[in-house]
């Protein structure tokens, strides 16, 4: 596995620029929610301040994906972008502290190297959608028949939605005649 490692002493101070490319062996992403396909290009800024690193990655990338509603397969392509703050060496204990937006992203590492593939992965794997859509308007499968709606009809398709869970108030709604 290839992995980027930064080393501290050989960062100089101030901004400190790198590209690199990983398939999805290398990163290790095996997911059964989304597929690497080609692959990822990363451009990495690390800006040095003694012994901090403001780290800066964007990555571009495309993932195979299944969409939520109608089961097929589609590819998208992503451009993310994330900033860590890195510390060499250990936080110090306070037993109250309120979190600023940059406390979120700071990183205390106990070595003077960066491994950059772990962040790589985060950004990745946060980038997948909870629910991907094919289409904003994916019109999803029959849930009699299964038919996939967006290429095809069914004689369910224009039926009403009928909730069993509702099933016992609609009788007592026509014994009321209401």
């Amino acid at each position: 596995m290839i992995k980027l490692k930064l080393q501290l002493e050989d960062l100089k101070p101030g901004l400190n620029e790198f590209w690199a490319s990983y398939d999805g062996e290398e990163l290790e992403l095996q997911s059964k929610d989304f597929q690497l396909l080609g692959r990822l290009n990363l451009y990495i800024k690390a800006i040095k301040s003694g012994r901090n690193v403001e780290l800066t990655l964007e990555a571009s990338y495309k993932l195979r994906l299944t969409c939520a509603r109608c089961l097929d397969e589609f590819d998208k392509e992503f451009n993310e972008s994330e900033t860590y703050y890195i510390k060499i060496g250990r936080e110090p204990f306070s037993p109250e502290k309120s979190l600023k937006e940059k406390d979120i992203f700071t990183h205390f590492i106990e070595t003077d190297e960066i491994d950059v593939v772990p962040f790589v992965r985060e950004i990745v794997i946060l980038s997948v959608p909870m629910k991907p859509l094919c289409k904003p308007d994916c019109r999803g499968l029959c849930p009699v028949c299964g038919a996939n709606w967006n290429y095809e009809t069914c004689e369910h398709m224009n039926q009403p939605k009928l909730d069993t869970r509702m099933a016992k108030l609609l009788e007592l709604k026509s014994k009321l005649g209401l």
